[in-house]
């Protein structure tokens, strides 16, 4: 047998942390940085650097800066994904249900702005995205949790007028403002009080409300 002087050379060894702190620390860092200073412009060294670790570990969990950025898209569907799957499970009258989603997903923006601005971002701008994603998915979901919510009430005679596809739209567009007035510091930003009674005036025009004594049987 021929001695293959490559394959008898040991091979290399890197200082990986495989382990989910070490991955939830690269999210993180990557968030901030390309929040901060926008995806083309941001480079492995500064995320490696704001996470505390070495250039090989984001390799070793992410392959690339682009996996990177598909990691923390994918991260953020399964979290608003998982807000929604809640929604459409949940019990109750239809303006408790959609008040319930609406508080979910106020908490849900308010505590991952950078995260929502990275998106916004690459969803208005030029061209693609630097990875295969369908940010429009978001909206697609919002809209069909909301019309089978609202389809429910329409059945059971709490929704009073409107079409599923319309109240969706109408509360999206709320969600939207508010999201837009976080988003741009210029704008003053609705706190959830705001935002629930902006919700409001919605739910007066579409849902019926309870009357004291009234049988519905």
């Amino acid at each position: 047998m021929s001695h293959d002087p490559v394959r008898s050379q040991p091979l290399p060894t890197f200082p990986i942390e495989p382990d989910e702190q070490t991955r939830q620390r690269l999210l993180r860092a990557g968030v901030h940085v390309f929040d901060r200073k926008g995806y083309d412009a941001a480079s492995v060294r500064e995320i490696v650097e704001r996470a505390g670790v070495t250039k090989p570990a984001l390799y070793y969990h992410f392959q690339s800066k682009e996996g990177l950025l598909r990691a923390i898209l994918e991260e953020g569907w399964r979290q608003f994904d998982a807000t929604l799957e809640r929604a459409a499970a949940r019990p109750g009258p239809t303006r408790a249900r959609l008040e319930a989603l609406g508080d979910d997903l106020y908490g849900l923006f308010s505590g991952n702005v950078p995260f929502v601005r990275v998106a916004h971002t690459l969803f208005l701008g030029p061209g693609d995205t630097p990875v295969p994603f369908d940010l429009a998915a978001f909206d697609r979901s919002l809209e069909r949790t909301i019309g089978r919510i609202v389809q429910e009430g329409l059945a059971r005679g709490d929704v009073v007028r409107g079409e599923p596809r319309t109240v969706a739209l109408a509360f999206g567009g709320i969600l939207g403002a508010c999201a837009a007035r976080q988003l741009h510091p210029p704008y003053r930003a609705m706190d959830p009080d705001e935002f629930r009674q902006v919700l409001g005036l919605l739910f007066d025009g579409v849902l019926r409300r309870e009357i004291p004594g009234e049988n519905r049987s």
